[in-house]
């Protein structure tokens, strides 16, 4: 228990750019140790987009519940929280020496890893389907002012329609 708790405590500190950022850091984690199987990341995966909350919190969240019941959900929430709060604190205390330029190079780093989170993701792609509903995602969020939550709504029904029907 401790060791899925100490593995979420280390991902937050490396959650520069929120969850999506870290998701390919997350997966690597989660599979190598065995906490859960790849279809297992997907579906929570899934469904973390669509529940309320970050998907970093999400996911620790069911991990620790798949891994140790309540008492391993509650703990890998905590665990989420303890690099936000130690930065909040960190940067009260020395507000005034933190550089904007800090801040900005930052940004090079997150994007990084969210290309490196798409490539990832990319590599699991397995039927036509799955990149016909990730195209026709895109376009629809970059095309129209529909919300996004109603496109990934959009998107679970579709996956559904596919899988069981056609």
């Amino acid at each position: 228990m401790i060791k899925v708790f100490l593995t979420f405590v280390k991902i937050g500190f490396l959650a520069f750019g929120g969850g999506w950022s870290i998701i390919g850091i997350i997966q690597n984690e989660v599979l190598s140790n065995n906490w859960l199987t790849p279809e297992q990341f997907k579906e929570i995966l899934s469904i973390a987009q669509m529940t309320p909350g970050p998907v970093f919190l999400n996911i620790a969240t069911y991990v620790g519940l798949k891994t140790f019941g309540l008492t391993g959900a509650i703990l890998n929430s905590l665990a989420v929280l303890v690099a936000p709060i130690t930065f909040t604190t960190l940067f009260f205390f020395f507000r005034n020496k933190i550089s904007n330029k800090l801040i900005s190079a930052l940004k090079f780093g997150v994007i990084f890893l969210i290309l490196l989170t798409i490539q990832s993701l990319a590599l699991h792609i397995e039927n036509f389907y799955q990149i016909l509903i990730t195209l026709l995602s895109l376009i629809l969020f970059i095309k129209t002012k529909i919300d996004p939550i109603f496109i990934i709504l959009l998107s679970g029904i579709l996956g559904i329609v596919f899988y069981k029907f056609l």
